[in-house]
């Protein structure tokens, strides 16, 4: 086995849940309820990797680019200053499916999609993205939300079409001398079948799940899996608080 690669998320406590942080050209999953602010730690992640010189590609599959924008202001991060500033994108699944269209520089939209052409719609859309603003910074992407994309395609065709992606990256990483990139998944576990959150799952080399309490803005999160060798299965208590969050294991 040769040297595995790590990225740190920026989060140290989570980095050491994780077993040493995120492994490179990976998708980490974070499975939340209704209530849960489990999404807000996603968001986090994506923020920093950001921040810390990635590029940001927000696959936007469940909202109104404004209600897009408000949630990520709920944790302080101005997505529409980012995107001026070159240092991310939208992919805007939710507008081009009901012909909303946003005159904003950075959002980009695909043709009609359906099951079948929803992978070179996509890819065109990303490549169109990223040959414009990437310059040889990481690709972060978020996918807001994976059970948004199970409802605009029914969940046994989303599951077919992440299947043919991870064919299609596979053969990437073979073929593109690029900097590979980190994804993040977010899914409301209460709008999708126990099969498909199985299936998803499957495909992950990360899964942090959350649980909510009677306490609002306490939650139980547990780091349910993790591809690195030092991972040790693990939970928390997560606290969300005026757009910020706090961990703090058991």
């Amino acid at each position: 086995m040769g040297e595995i690669k790590t990225v740190r998320t920026g989060i140290k406590v989570l980095d050491e849940m994780l077993g040493g942080g995120l492994l490179d050209d990976s998708t980490l999953l974070i499975v939340y309820n209704t209530y849960s602010f489990g999404w807000a730690l996603g968001v986090q992640i994506f923020r920093k990797l950001v921040d810390s010189g990635g590029f940001g590609v927000v696959s936007n599959y469940s909202f109104p680019i404004s209600l897009l924008v408000k949630y990520a202001g709920a944790m302080g991060y101005d997505f529409i200053e980012s995107g001026e500033k070159g240092d991310l994108v939208i992919i805007d699944v939710f507008g081009s499916t009901y012909d909303i269209r946003s005159d904003l520089p950075f959002v980009y939209y695909t043709g009609k999609l359906g099951p079948e052409n929803y992978l070179a719609e996509m890819v065109g859309a990303y490549r169109g993205a990223i040959e414009d603003h990437l310059g040889g910074r990481k690709p972060i992407g978020i996918s807001v939300t994976l059970d948004g994309l199970a409802g605009l395609f029914g969940e046994e065709s989303t599951i077919r079409v992440l299947k043919r992606n991870l064919a299609m990256k596979e053969a990437a990483r073979m073929s593109e001398d690029r900097k590979r990139p980190i994804n993040i998944f977010l899914l409301n576990k209460d709008r999708v079948s126990e099969r498909f959150i199985s299936w998803v799952g499957e495909y992950s080399e990360h899964i942090v799940e959350f649980t909510a309490s009677s306490s609002p803005g306490v939650e139980r999160m547990a780091v349910r899996k993790s591809l690195l060798p030092d991972f040790v299965p693990r939970t928390a208590e997560f606290r969300f608080k005026k757009g910020r969050i706090g961990i703090f294991p058991g």
